[in-house]
């Protein structure tokens, strides 16, 4: 009798099992298009090219855009207007408005570097000047984060 009554219970726990990894694992079943957000980005005012990436820290539902925008002019004031130029973009575009976006500056274009990877050895620093032009309250001096809330904010011209 007990035996019985404990493959009963063992069969429902089995099934719990496969439904919550499959849960899980769907927020990981495939990275989002951002070929469009890319060639969009790369058109923006202030911008020659673009690179986006598409990160999961800490969950795999917990999706970030990582991008790369190689400007014209690598001024403070080059890398405030890049930004104001592409939130708009990022406000429209299906992903680009869904999710936390990281920016890093490249001066030039992609062509001017071998690979990304040399193209991060010339990522421009990100001032207090920029920050402030932005109405931003942060000081990472790699790249600037933005919620889809702050995006939508800096597209708005607040």
């Amino acid at each position: 009798m007990a035996r019985d009554r404990g493959g009963r219970l063992r069969i429902p726990a089995v099934i719990a099992l496969v439904a919550v990894s499959a849960l899980a694992l769907a927020g990981c079943a495939g990275n989002p298009d951002v070929t469009d957000l890319e060639a969009q980005l790369s058109a923006v005012d202030g911008v020659n090219d673009a690179t986006v990436a598409v990160t999961h820290s800490n969950f795999p539902w917990e999706t970030q855009l990582v991008v790369t925008l190689y400007l014209e002019d690598s001024s403070d004031a080059g890398i405030a207007g890049a930004v104001r130029s592409a939130a708009p973009v990022f406000v429209a575009d299906p992903v680009g408005s869904r999710h936390e976006v990281t920016l890093a500056f490249v001066p030039g274009q992609l062509s001017d570097y071998e690979d990304e990877f040399d193209a991060q050895r010339a990522e421009l620093t990100v001032t207090p000047e920029v920050y402030s032009a932005l109405g931003l309250d942060d000081d990472n001096p790699y790249s600037i984060t933005l919620s889809p809330a702050q995006m939508r904010a800096i597209a708005d011209g607040e």
